[in-house]
Formats: structure tokens, sequence, C-alpha cells
């Protein structure tokens, strides 16, 4: 958990309280808690040596100077509007959490009430907040160019798809698998990136499925909501692929190299598709369900053997010294592809999140199209509220899939179907069919009877 330290290295006791309080405040992933300390360190930084006062005394117009440096100067200094909303989004979480505690009177910027559907009173929302920045359009790839990213970025492979002599990329086989399950079900990169090896074994698909159900754990999703994803059978046969062979060989690799010192790790035995065994200081055994452990204790998991010989990290995805991938090297991974791909003269950059929104859109316009499709059928039922059978069930599909607690955060979909015109030329031609000659003599008639 991060801390912040004062000018001349004191600790604020009040001040990093806050970082205990954010798990009970909605905030469990370690990735917002830095984030929400990079903003209020930047924060304090400022009133400190430009406005001579603390996060505690700050007033609305330590506020507005902060506001006219952070976006109204030079280019090069200027900070985009998603961030300065991501960071008063940081300082609102921290001064109503300040209030609450009765730290501070109020927040050193005003409120205002915005209206909410079925409720009598409205929610206060920070006016330090930016309305309508970084617009509605979304980053994602068409499939042809997330297949240039992932064989020529992440696995290494020559632009006509054939492996490089030289071997350049290792872990190929786990970068692809990885973007693979990515793209395919729209996990986040925690959701996808805390599996365990062991989980594996829930995933066992009927011969005439094509998919296998996963069930995320509700520590590891956003708001711990939980969900099930579904993961297509051929992207589950390069996911077991990498793991037989990638993964075996990484851990064969570490344990030679000395395997997996440290006090961190918690030591499982007997681990399986459910849960395992931990042991204590008492020497007995508790039994440890999956489902019920963080991203954090996930990546701490090691399986060891009935002499108390570490056998490795249960986390599915390993770097190459035989521990477990942090956010932070996943990014750095999709770093390198892109820059791969350039080198190789086919640019294409993408991060973990832009496979989440690539699943978005080409789920959507799937879904839009097999409900185009149903309502060709003639089927009355379909006929029955278009508007709601097109639009409104595939976008709750896709809700549940990407795990939206509201369904206006999966609006800014709508904006990127990849075939939206070819839908809206469709929709034309079916109505530009129905107007014959007599429909048209009809509606003419029925305009003159208004």
């Amino acid at each position: 958990m991060p801390f912040i330290l004062g000018p001349d290295g004191s600790y604020d006791v009040h001040l990093n309280r806050f970082f205990r309080a954010l798990p009970t405040l909605g905030c469990r992933s370690a990735e917002t808690w830095k984030g929400y300390a990079f903003d209020l360190a930047v924060w304090g930084r400022f009133l400190h040596e430009r406005r001579e006062c603390s996060v505690w005394t700050a007033e609305r117009a330590d506020f507005d100077a902060y506001y006219a440096v952070r976006r109204l100067s030079e280019a090069p200094f200027r900070v985009k509007a998603k961030t300065w909303n991501r960071s008063s989004a940081a300082l609102d979480k921290f001064y109503r959490w300040a209030v609450d505690e009765r730290l501070v009177a109020s927040a050193p910027f005003g409120y205002q009430e915005v209206a909410v559907a079925g409720q009598s009173k409205g929610r206060l929302v920070a006016e330090a907040k930016e309305k309508g920045a970084g617009g509605t359009a979304v980053k994602f790839l068409s499939l042809e160019r997330y297949r240039i990213f992932r064989d020529v970025g992440l696995r290494g492979r020559l632009p006509d798809g054939s492996e490089r002599p030289d071997c350049g990329v290792r872990c190929g086989a786990r970068n692809a698998a990885f973007s693979d399950l990515l793209v395919t079900t729209g996990v986040r990169l925690d959701e996808g990136g805390s599996l365990l090896e062991p989980e594996l074994g829930r995933l066992r698909p009927l011969p005439e499925e094509r998919s296998a159900r996963l069930d995320l754990a509700t520590l590891t999703t956003k708001g711990d909501r939980g969900r099930s994803v579904w993961v297509p059978k051929r992207v589950l046969q390069r996911v077991r692929d990498y793991t037989e062979v990638e993964r075996a060989v990484t851990l064969a690799r570490a344990a030679t190299r000395g395997g997996w010192p440290g006090r961190r790790w918690i030591e499982v035995s007997d681990p399986g598709p459910l849960g395992g065994w931990v042991g204590v200081a008492s020497g007995q055994r508790i039994s440890v369900r999956w489902a019920d452990l963080s991203p954090d204790e996930r990546m701490r998991l090691v399986e060891v053997d009935a002499g108390g010989t570490r056998l490795g990290p249960l986390a599915l995805w390993l770097s190459e010294r035989g521990t477990p991938m942090t956010p932070n090297s996943w990014e750095y991974a999709f770093t390198r592809a892109g820059k791969r791909t350039a080198a190789a003269g086919m640019p294409v950059e993408a991060s973990p999140h832009t496979c989440r929104h690539t699943f978005a859109v080409h789920m959507l316009t799937q879904l839009v199209r097999e409900q185009i499709a149903a309502m060709r059928s003639g089927s009355p039922d379909l006929r029955m509220g278009a508007y709601e059978r097109v639009m409104g069930d595939p976008l709750r599909i896709l809700q549940r899939l990407l795990g939206h607690r509201h369904i206006s955060s999966t609006y800014i979909y709508l904006d990127s179907l990849a075939e939206a015109q070819e839908l809206i030329d469709e929709a034309v031609a079916q109505m530009a069919g129905r107007l014959t000659e007599h429909s048209i003599d009809d509606l003419s008639a029925l305009m003159g009877a208004w």
C-alpha cells in the first residue's frame, strides 16, 4: 500500500490513513491506490511549493490556481482533460473521506446535484471534473490488425507469419495466449492476469460445446461484483499448450537457479481446481478457496511438496524468472510489441485494455447483426419493440459480459461499431423496399388526414 512523505520526510498519519480506508471505500485495486497516491502527492507538492499551505488548509482559490497550472498552461506542460478528471476524482474521494472523518470542514471545490432516474434526490458530483472530457471514442483494433499485433509484436514472428530464425522474442506463446484470452472474453488486466494454473481444471467444455464458462473470482473483478465469461475452446487449448510447454520449462529453469526464496509467499499444498491447503504457525493446515483470494494474494501463492520444498508459483502467467507477471510487466510487454510492429513496417499499438475494447466492439457488432437477422425472420415478438430488441438486448448482454455496473458505461461502444454504416445501409434498404408505389400513395393519404 502506498504512502506519502512530507517535504521534510515526515509521515502524516491522517493523510496516509486515507489509503488504509480505500478498500472500505470501494477501491480494492492496488493500481488505483498508486494512482490516488500520485495525484495526492502532486496536489500536496503544489500547495507546499506555490501556495504555502497543505491539503488540510487549502481553499477554493488554491484549487483554482491548481487548475490553471494543470489545464491552462502552455502545451508542453498542460495535462489532458482525461488526466485532469482522473486526478480530480482522487481529490474528490480524499476530501469526501476527510469531511466524514472531520479532518476538514469542506472540500476546496464545490459540488452540484445531478438528477438520478427513479430517485427523488440526486447525487452530488464534484464541480472539479470537466464535462465531456475524453469524448466517447474508444481505441480498438480490427481483427486483421490484432492478428498483426499478436503475431508480429507479441510473438515476434516475421510479417508473413513465419518464425524468426533468431527466435528473438522469448515467452511468445505466453504473450499470444494472454492477448487471445483478453480479446475473446473482454476480461480486464487484473482479472485475466490473476488467474491460477489449477483453475484451468474447472474449464472442461463438453465435446459439443464451443466455449467453457469461467467464473471470475469476486475479489478480482472491479467493484467486487464477480461475473462469468466464456473462453473459446481454441483459446483454452492455446493456454493449455503454454502451461504444458513454455510455463513448465520456465519453472524447471527457475528451480535450478535457486527456486523462490523470500518470506511473502503463501505456501500451499495439494492445490486443486477450487482451492488448496495453507499451513499456519501451529502446524495445522487450513483449507483455502481460490474464489476468496484477492489478486495480490493470488500472486503470492506458491506450491510446496510434502517436505516443504517450493515447487513454483500457482499464478498462471509467469515471467522468464519464474515469478508471477505483474500488471506493469504486461504493459511493458505490450509496449515492446508495438515497437516490433513498427520496426517491421506494420505499426500497430495496443494495450491490454485495447484488447477489452476490441472484444466489446466486435461482440456488439455481432449481437446487433444477429438481432437484425432475427427480425427479418418475421417473428411477431421480435417486430414488437424493435428498438429495444435491436439495441437494448445486445447492450445488456455486453454489459453483463464486461461487468459494467451501469449500462451507460456500455453506451460508449455504440459509436465504435465496426460495421455501423453497414447496419444503417441495411435498415435504409429495407425501408426503401417497403415503400412501393402503392405504399407511398397510402402514406400521402395518411399525411393529408392530419
